[in-house]
C-alpha cells in the first residue's frame, strides 16, 4: 500500500488549474510572457528589501521585495519590483528550486 502525501505548499500551486483549464500549450506561453505576474501570485511569504532609485525618467514609488512561493510543484525565490500599489512591476531575479529547505535558504540569505 502506497501513501500519497501533498506538501502543505502545493495548495499556492495554480499551476494544474491553469492546465486543467487552458491546455498545456496555451498554459506554457502565458507563463512565458507573464512571468513577474506568476511568481508574485505564487508567492507565500516576501520580505521588504528597501526602496527601488529607479531611472531619473521614472516617476513612480517602488520597493524591492524578495518572495518565496510554490509554482509548478517547485520553490521560487524571487525578487521584484514592486509599485506602492502592492502591483508587481518587474520580475528582477527567480530561481528555482526542489526542495523547500534550499529556498528557504536562498529567500532569507541573498537568493532571488
Amino acid at each position: 500500500m502506497s501513501q500519497t502525501f501533498v506538501h502543505p505548499h502545493a495548495e499556492f500551486d495554480r499551476f494544474p488549474a491553469l492546465v486543467e483549464e487552458f491546455g498545456a500549450d496555451v498554459v506554457a506561453d502565458i507563463i512565458a510572457a507573464e512571468a513577474a505576474d506568476f511568481a508574485w501570485d505564487s508567492r507565500f511569504a516576501e520580505r521588504n528589501l528597501g526602496a527601488w532609485d529607479g531611472f531619473e525618467d521614472e516617476d513612480f514609488d517602488a520597493e524591492i521585495v524578495r518572495i518565496i512561493g510554490y509554482f509548478r510543484s517547485r520553490y521560487i525565490v524571487a525578487t521584484c519590483l514592486v509599485d506602492a500599489d502592492r502591483r508587481v512591476r518587474a520580475l528582477l531575479t527567480e530561481r528555482h528550486f526542489d526542495r523547500f529547505e534550499d529556498a528557504e535558504q536562498a529567500f532569507l540569505d541573498d537568493g532571488g
